[in-house]
């Protein structure tokens, strides 16, 4: 009989976590998943079961590793993978700026939380680079393409040049390659058809790593057939073995509201098993197709942690958890006792340059999500609260605001002449932002005075997917604004620009005024828990 706790449904990684890479050192298991224009850069997670997931750390941490500023949506960080040699992590990330390749970066670290090594460029070519170790002590950067390229021992740069040794099956952006050894034989995976419906995992092999390479006879070795099934969009996968030798895949997926509807959390993480066959090749979850639910092999597993998170912003540094829109800027934000204090300073909030808005990722289809913040303005127009972000196409802003009015940044009625137009006090705002234009949804004075605290809410039911806003001043009861809105606006199949490929978040922030002195929001407490 199966113990209960032996049972795991997907995803692992619920949420904005596409492209995983894995690596096994010791009991221990480290993954590394794309952040794009967030930073800091490449989240690092571990865990010791392969079910239950903790943020550690990031790769990227310092402005002087990659500069992200002036980094379009959906552009920058790239699939990253994480590899173990010689003692050290080695996290090779495809740079995607657009000009017009992709740009190899190698950082490195004595822990897998980092800090990590300033940046090595390797090369310019396709995306989503990975590292090979073979066991005759060679090294090589394997991208996608199938391509494969020889690389120093120490990473400081390449040999040779790069050969294409297998291109896939046939099927679109052949992308997320990763070679593994195993009886003398070297497997070569690529994800194909495109991060979208049609994503499929396929495999070759060779004796040579230069091959040549046969595909796999039961190629697609992973791909969902069913439109009606909740796990769609699968591919870009890596294995592991764990301490008992078994084998596991890690791949990226969604799962659409509706069958080949909306995908709300975006590209999330899955767990498959994976089976060799007598005549070694490998399959995948259920004869190719993957499981919703899977059995881990140890004796134990961790109990699964819920989605709840409480912050009180107590720490010295940001919980890994957080990720903030491009770089912060500079001395804009700050930890102590008191909570997280974000500065007033002007910014544009759909530009691409620094910003002071922080986030962290939906993990549920639904939830609610309660902040509680200290406003303390020194000018009117200022503004700190809560958002729902995807990117500068798409976001909500639920905030306290000082002032309204033309110069708060507000319009004013051209027809009421010789009439104030200017208010004072603080005002509860909703103002929601598509396309680079705001829409207010709706102004009402508070009764508060600067300083003061303030709760405010957000909730995102699970099944209309609407979203309601709340606030209270004393945290107790909280009263309806009265604006709903769907919350379709922000996902990631609704983007104008370039294909989005980040998913919709929940976070913080603070605003200020060009040229004018600066105050600033204490936030004491972050709490989400799943509805």
């Amino acid at each position: 009989m199966i113990d209960a706790t032996q049972q795991v449904f997907n995803p692992v990684l619920p949420g904005d976590n596409p492209d995983p890479s894995i690596v096994r050192v010791g009991s221990d298991y480290y993954m590394v998943t794309s952040t794009f224009q967030f930073f800091p850069g490449v989240q690092v997670l571990h865990s010791r079961d392969l079910a239950n997931w903790k943020p550690i750390g990031h790769v990227i941490t310092r402005k002087s590793q990659l500069d992200l500023t002036g980094m379009p949506d959906s552009f920058g960080v790239f699939a990253p993978d994480i590899s173990y040699y010689n003692g050290k992590f080695w996290v090779v990330v495809p740079y995607y700026h657009g000009q017009p390749r992709c740009t190899t970066l190698l950082f490195t670290a004595d822990r897998p939380e980092g800090p990590y090594s300033e940046v090595t460029m390797l090369n310019h070519h396709f995306i989503d680079p990975s590292i090979f170790n073979d066991d005759d002590g060679k090294r090589y950067l394997v991208f996608g393409g199938g391509w494969v390229h020889e690389m120093k021992h120490d990473g400081t740069s390449l040999v040779g040049e790069a050969k294409q040794v297998w291109p896939g099956t046939g099927g679109a952006a052949p992308e997320a390659p990763h070679i593994l050894k195993r009886n003398g034989w070297y497997y070569l995976m690529l994800a194909e058809g495109g991060t979208f419906f049609e994503h499929m995992e396929t495999l070759s092999r060779s004796r040579s790593i230069w091959g040549p390479y046969e595909p796999c006879p039961h190629n697609p070795v992973l791909m969902q057939r069913d439109s009606e099934k909740s796990i769609q969009r699968v591919g870009h996968g890596k294995l592991v073995q764990d301490e008992e030798g078994n084998w596991w895949m890690f791949h990226l997926g969604g799962r659409p509201l509706t069958p080949g509807g909306f995908c709300p959390l975006g590209r999330e993480t899955f767990l498959q098993p994976v089976q060799w066959t007598d005549d070694e090749w490998f399959t995948v979850g259920d004869a190719g197709e993957p499981c919703v639910s899977i059995v881990l092999s140890q004796s134990e597993v961790a109990q699964a942690p819920t989605c709840n998170l409480h912050d009180q912003f107590t720490g010295t540094e940001l919980s890994p958890d957080w990720e903030w829109v491009r770089h912060p800027i500079e001395e804009g934000y700050s930890l102590s006792s008191e909570g997280l204090r974000i500065a007033c300073k002007p910014f544009i909030p759909f530009s691409l340059q620094s910003t002071l808005i922080v986030t962290r990722r939906w993990q549920s289809f639904g939830f609610e999500a309660t902040a509680t913040v200290a406003f303390h303005p020194e000018s009117r127009g200022e503004e700190a609260g809560m958002t729902m972000y995807r990117d500068t196409d798409a976001f909500l802003f639920f905030n306290v605001r000082n002032g309204l009015g033309q110069t708060a940044g507000q319009s004013f009625d051209v027809k009421r002449l010789h009439e104030n137009q200017e208010h004072e006090g603080l005002y509860l705002e909703v103002g929601q932002y598509v396309k680079v234009l705001k829409t207010t949804l709706g102004t009402w004075r508070l009764s508060i005075r600067p300083g003061e605290r303030l709760w405010l809410k957000i909730r995102l039911e699970p099944k209309t997917q609407i979203i309601t806003l709340l606030y209270s001043l004393e945290g107790l009861v909280f009263e309806e604004t009265g604006i709903t809105l769907s919350a379709e606006f922000l996902y990631p199949e609704r983007s104008n620009r370039f294909l989005c490929f980040t998913a919709p978040r929940i976070g913080l922030y603070a605003k200020g005024v060009y040229g004018e002195t600066e105050g600033f929001a204490q936030f004491s407490s972050f709490t989400m828990q799943p509805l």
